[in-house]
C-alpha cells in the first residue's frame, strides 16, 4: 500500500456505509483534531522559545561569549532523553528534537555575534 491509498482509506471505507468503520472514522477524526491542536501549541511554544533565545544571543554578543556552550548541551541532552523515558517516549527523539532547536539557536547567536541581527 502506497501513502497515498493509506491516506484516502478512510474516506473510502466510510463511502462504503458500513456503520462501524464510520464510527471509527469518526475516532480517527477527533483525535487527529487533538493533535493539530498539540501541533499549534508546539509551534507557539518554539516560537516562544527563539525569542527567548534571540534574548539571550544578544547577551551573549554583548559579554563576549562563544555561540555555543557544548557543556550545557550535554546537560540538556540527559536531562530531555530522561524526561521522555521518564514520559515513554523515545529518548532518540527527544534528543533529535535537542538538537534540531539547538543548532538553529546557534546560527541565531552566531548571526547576532556577527551584528547580523
Amino acid at each position: 500500500m502506497n501513502n497515498q491509498e493509506a491516506e484516502t482509506s478512510i474516506r473510502d471505507q466510510v463511502g462504503a456505509g458500513d456503520p462501524e468503520v464510520a464510527n471509527r472514522a469518526r475516532e480517527v477524526e477527533e483525535l487527529r483534531a487533538g493533535v493539530d491542536n498539540i501541533d499549534a501549541a508546539v509551534v507557539h511554544m518554539l516560537t516562544e522559545r527563539f525569542r527567548v533565545t534571540r534574548q539571550i544571543s544578544h547577551l551573549k554578543a554583548e559579554a563576549g561569549f562563544a555561540p555555543a556552550d557544548p557543556g550545557r548541551e550535554s546537560e540538556q541532552v540527559e536531562r530531555l532523553r530522561s524526561l521522555a523515558q521518564d514520559g515513554g517516549l523515545d529518548p532518540d527523539l527527544a534528543e533529535a528534537y535537542l538538537h534540531l532547536v539547538a543548532d538553529a539557536a546557534k546560527r541565531i547567536h552566531s548571526r547576532v555575534a556577527g551584528g547580523e541581527a
